[in-house]
């Protein structure tokens, strides 16, 4: 009779030789519900490997995962990109992922990823909580893929990460109100328990310390809808205020959603103020003062860091501090 071999297995399994090799090499590195069903397969044929292979160092792919909450919104999508490009410049092809917001579907790319061996991935939690601890982190430390992560903060392990410096951005954005003049501020961020919420919104009151300005904070989510919906309410039972900042690129496009509907013209009506620049708002004849984030000089320290520790995976904890750039009206 002739010996069952790989091949047979896959082709019953319905996967490729490489997944059939990793499920008894790297199990790890497999999905369970396929790992079980190969190795299902593999006892009903008979199969057995010729050998195992000696413990080595993983075979490095060259390709990089990268996982984000919503390319929808201009900074993870231009970030994206920009780490893509910077990517190729050094051999490295980039298996990019929308989370969608949804912590199931972050899951399930990570999964992929895993079974796709990629050498490192580049990480944007669907949360702005710091304890946000999913149980595919522990999968990749045992399967030895370095995670590097960018904007949002965990304290669970990873090989590092690069952030923005959310307390400056908030002090600025302050500062920049006050020397306006204005009494009536108007805050709009995410949530309240939200890391990124607590250091932006610190920043502001740091900014305002002990002067007579009344400030006002709304707080719902860094995304579109949610924020148009909580700043709708507020204004249901409360005037415009003189100025509004808003936490990120998203909220500020709420904002302005709301001016239009209340006849309300920026910086004439309302003086509106954005943490993350509003591309192409000049097109509509606004100018609307911002914080500004380099997006290819994050991109360029995310690779480094990732590529440092796909060459030292015992590297951890290295943290990247980014400050943006003032753009006034």
């Amino acid at each position: 009779m002739a010996r069952t071999t790989l091949e047979d297995v896959a082709r019953e399994a319905g996967v490729s030789k490489i997944t059939v090799s990793r499920a008894f090499s790297a199990p790890d590195k497999v999905r369970a519900d396929t790992r079980d069903q190969i190795l299902r397969v593999a006892r009903d044929l008979g199969y057995a490997p010729a050998s195992r292979p000696a413990p080595a160092s993983p075979a490095r792919t060259r390709t990089l995962g990268l996982v984000n909450p919503n390319m929808g919104n201009p900074f993870f999508g231009r970030l994206t990109r920009e780490i893509t490009l910077a990517a190729r410049e050094h051999g490295y092809t980039v298996l990019a992922f929308d989370s969608y917001e949804s912590e199931t579907l972050e899951a399930e790319s990570i999964e992929k990823l895993i079974e796709f061996s990629v050498d490192a991935i580049v990480l944007s939690v669907i949360s702005s909580d710091i304890d946000y601890h999913p149980s595919y982190l522990d999968r990749l430390d045992r399967a030895g893929i370095p995670v590097v992560l960018v904007d949002r903060e965990l304290k669970a392990p990873h090989s590092g990460g690069v952030y923005i410096d959310n307390l400056d951005c908030g002090y600025r954005a302050g500062r920049y109100m006050l020397e306006r003049g204005f009494e009536r501020l108007l805050a709009v961020s995410g949530p309240a328990d939200s890391m990124v919420s607590i250091g932006r919104m610190s920043g502001l009151r740091e900014a305002i310390g002990s002067r007579d300005v009344a400030l006002d904070v709304v707080y719902s989510d860094f995304s579109f809808d949610p924020a148009y919906r909580a700043l709708r309410a507020y204004l249901e039972d409360h005037d415009w205020p003189q100025g509004i900042v808003g936490a990120n690129n998203q909220i500020t496009m709420a904002i302005l959603k709301l001016c239009h509907e209340h006849g309300i013209t920026p910086q004439r009506d309302v003086h509106l103020f954005s943490v993350d620049d509003i591309e192409y708002s000049e097109v509509f004849g606004l100018q609307i003062p911002c914080i500004r984030h380099d997006l290819v000089k994050i991109a360029q320290q995310v690779l480094e860091l990732a590529l440092a520790t796909i060459d030292s995976p015992a590297r951890r904890g290295f943290r990247s501090v980014v400050r943006g750039e003032l753009r006034g009206d």
